[in-house]
C-alpha cells in the first residue's frame, strides 16, 4: 500500500530540554498533523538525533517512551540494545514498555556522505555500498533485522543515486527477503513475541553513571 508514514518529532527540537506536558503537547500535535495530512495515524516513532547525540537512542527525554506508549504508538524506531526487536521498558515494576526497532549508525548514509563533524566525511560512494551489503549479508545470514536510512540531501547526488539502485538490486536477489515497512514488522513482532509471554525482567547486572549510554 505504499510507503509508511511514521512520526519524527514536531520542529526538530530536543525534547530532552522539554518539560513532560510540553513534550506531550508537541508529541500530540505531530500526531494529529500527520494523520490530517495522510489519512493515517503514524504508529511509529524515531527520535531526533541532536548535536552530540551522548544518548543511546538520540533525543529522547525521561519521559518519551511513556508518552509515545500513553499516546498509543506501536514502536519507537531507534533502539540501539539489541539487532533484533526488543522491547524498551519504562517501568520495571508494571512491565510498561514499547516494541523498540534496531537502528545502528553504519545502516544511515549520512555518516558516510557529509562532512566530518557527522561521520567519515564525503566517502567515496562505493564504500557505503560495501558497508549496506556487508551489513545486509552479515543480518540475512543471521535471520536478523537491517533497517537503512537514507537521506535526499545526502544519497540523492547524481554521482550517489546508482549505489542506492546497486544495493536494491542486491537485496532483491536474495532469497525469501522480506521487505516490509517497519509498521508492518512491528506488528509481525507484536503478534509473534508480545510482552505479555516474551519480556523477561530480571534484575540488571548494570549501574546508571552521569554521562553512561545505560
Amino acid at each position: 500500500d505504499g510507503h509508511e508514514i511514521a512520526a519524527h518529532g514536531f520542529k526538530h527540537e530536543d525534547v530532552s530540554q522539554l518539560e513532560r506536558d510540553d513534550e506531550r503537547t508537541r508529541l500530540q500535535r505531530t500526531t494529529e498533523i500527520l494523520t490530517a495530512a495522510t489519512g493515517a495515524r503514524p504508529t511509529g516513532w524515531f527520535s531526533l538525533p541532536r548535536p552530540g547525540d551522548k544518548f543511546a537512542g538520540g533525543a529522547v527525554s525521561p519521559h518519551t517512551i511513556d508518552l509515545l506508549i500513553e499516546a498509543g504508538y506501536d514502536y519507537f524506531g531507534n533502539g540501539l540494545a539489541d539487532d533484533a526487536p526488543h522491547y524498551w521498558v519504562s517501568d520495571f515494576a508494571t512491565r510498561r514498555a514499547i516494541l523498540t526497532l534496531p537502528y545502528y549508525y553504519h545502516f544511515d548514509d549520512q555518516y558516510f556522505l557529509l562532512f566530518p563533524k557527522k561521520g567519515t566525511g564525503l566517502e567515496n560512494p562505493d564504500s557505503l555500498l560495501r558497508n549496506w551489503n556487508a551489513e545486509l549479508d552479515a543480518q540475512y545470514r543471521r535471520g536478523r533485522h537491517f533497517s537503512m536510512v537514507v537521506h535526499p540531501h545526502a544519497i540523492g547526488w547524481p554521482s550517489r543515486l546508482p549505489v542506492l539502485e546497486r544495493f536494491l538490486d542486491h537485496a532483491r536477489g536474495l532469497p525469501q527477503l522480506w521487505n516490509a515497512t517497519s509498521a508492518q514488522c512491528a506488528r509481525h513482532w507484536l503478534a509473534h513475541y508480545p510482552a505479555a509471554t516474551h519480556l523477561k525482567l530480571e534484575p540488571s547486572i548494570w549501574q546508571d553513571y552521569p554521562g553512561s549510554l545505560s
